[in-house]
């Protein structure tokens, strides 16, 4: 049986944040999850669920500036808090004993930016693996130039913190028209970016493609989504190239929408990151 629990941990500057675990008996491995831009940690109940059977646990925290934890929605001061926030997490669950088990690394989206940057500068330490979803690591969603100009060249100096549309449409975001209708009903996910926040992105897409392959000696799993307009495929497909592990997947899934683990084939990519764990843990299911 599946049980859920919550709480708060305290992240730098002393930022009060909101997190959920999903357990199950007798599970065999806990996936650490940093959700994506405007979602937050239920956004994966349905990632939850698909676990269960598998006997996986699931951790998932809501960045600053999303759901349930402090910060403007759609900001924050300096990338890195996010970044820093991550290692924070880290550290709560180890000190709640939740990561006993043989735990994994994972980021959906923007969470995958984090969670890369997170291990350019902290390693993987006890993760037995990596596992990310359609990570940002270059931008498929059309951005207007003049939108583009200002935020990278005026807001980022003068108004950091000013919050515009995301510009992500929640139609390309799943096939599955339930989960869009709850989307838009949705009290908890925004529509919200800060100059800031994009600018990070930027530099920190920059930072990670350069740098962060090399780095990478362990396990590592990349699920994309085949038609995403969000994140772009091709620059996650030449990351992946640069990775430096001899123990890489990368699985394409033709014709899922961005949020693969909400999509309506959800279950094929349950069962594809199940058989990477039990791979890597060396079990036989």
């Amino acid at each position: 049986m599946q049980k859920r629990s919550e709480g708060h941990f305290r992240g730098t500057k002393s930022a009060n944040l909101f997190y959920q675990n999903w357990q199950v008996d007798d599970a065999v491995a806990t996936l650490v999850m940093t959700h994506g831009m405007g979602e937050h940690s239920e956004s994966y109940q349905f990632l939850a669920r698909g676990l269960e059977k598998y006997k996986l646990n699931l951790s998932v925290w809501d960045l600053r500036g999303h759901g349930k934890s402090d910060g403007k929605r759609g900001h924050v001061d300096q990338f890195m808090d996010f970044v820093n926030d991550l290692d924070c997490f880290m550290k709560h669950l180890q000190s709640q004993n939740k990561l006993d088990l043989p735990y994994f690394l994972s980021g959906h989206s923007l969470g995958g930016l984090i969670t890369l940057r997170y291990i350019l500068e902290n390693g993987i330490g006890q993760a037995k693996g990596i596992c990310l979803s359609s990570p940002q690591l270059g931008i498929a969603l059309a951005v207007p130039p003049i939108k583009d100009f200002f935020a990278t060249n005026v807001l980022n100096r003068f108004l950091p913190s000013l919050t515009l549309h995301n510009e992500i449409d929640f139609n390309v975001l799943t096939h599955d028209k339930d989960i869009v209708k709850s989307m838009r009903t949705d009290p908890f996910r925004h529509d919200k970016i800060s100059s800031g926040v994009y600018v990070g992105m930027l530099e920190n897409m920059k930072v990670v493609n350069d740098r962060c392959g090399k780095v990478i000696s362990g396990p590592i799993l990349m699920q994309l989504a085949g038609d995403d307009h969000i994140v772009s495929r091709p620059a996650c497909e030449a990351f992946f190239k640069t990775i430096a592990s001899d123990k890489k997947e990368l699985i394409i899934y033709d014709g899922a929408y961005h949020e693969i683990f909400n999509e309506t084939t959800r279950e094929k990519t349950y069962k594809d990151l199940n058989q990477f764990i039990v791979k890597t843990l060396g079990r036989t299911k």
